[in-house]
């Protein structure tokens, strides 16, 4: 993206015992199981990473920034550049859906106050798979299981903190990382994944939409 800014340059994991059953009659899977890659692969996955926010999410784009730059990936800032004035989220998650159409980056964050808004807003661009995570456990199996390759928080919704381990965890995950699930439940993650990421249209590449 033309106008995009790019920087380049830990915790332990709490992985609850609870399982999962993942379709009828089917064996349950803990979820350390579906954990267990991005644990051994933590810190490993370098990439360059897309993120955006408008004035609310502002503050943790730049922790984000600092915290990924500082660990060897280049993050491409799409915006917003500064907060004296109010910015329309929707501006901002089509410009991240834009830099992730033209393969700027693989990956990408989208903030806002809630998450809810910056998931919204990017979902309806195809190619764009977004989910508002609050945890590093939804963090890692919208990777592992949805192939999303945008993570939405929120700045009033998570702690700086956990959003620097939540972003890690999204990095380090990749799509049907397990062993333990079956070919029949990794195609049919597939086929969903395919269906869900060709519906929209497509990003343009927009400004900044200030009031």
């Amino acid at each position: 993206m033309d106008s995009a800014k790019r920087t380049s340059g830990k915790r332990a994991v709490n992985y609850s015992s609870r399982t999962s059953g993942i379709g009828k009659g089917l064996p349950l899977i803990p979820y350390a199981l579906f954990t267990m890659p991005y644990a051994l692969n933590k810190g490993k996955n370098i990439m360059k990473i897309i993120i955006g926010a408008p004035v609310k999410g502002f503050q943790l784009k730049t922790v984000l920034s600092q915290y990924l730059a500082d660990r060897g990936h280049e993050i491409i800032d799409v915006g917003c550049y500064e907060t004296d004035r109010f910015v329309k989220y929707p501006s901002i998650a089509e410009r991240v859906a834009s830099a992730l159409r033209e393969g700027a980056a693989p990956l990408a964050i989208n903030l806002c106050g809630s998450g809810t808004g910056a998931a919204i807003s990017i979902n309806k661009f195809s190619g764009v798979l977004a989910c508002a995570c609050e945890s590093v456990k939804t963090a890692v199996l919208c990777r592992v299981v949805n192939d999303a390759n945008c993570l939405c928080m929120g700045e009033d919704i998570v702690t700086e903190s956990l959003a620097c381990e939540m972003a890690e965890a999204f990095i380090g995950a990749a799509f049907q990382d397990n062993p333990n699930v079956s070919p029949e439940i990794r195609e049919f993650w597939k086929e969903a994944r395919d269906e869900m990421i060709a519906k929209g249209s497509p990003a343009q590449n927009r400004e900044i939409e200030m009031l």
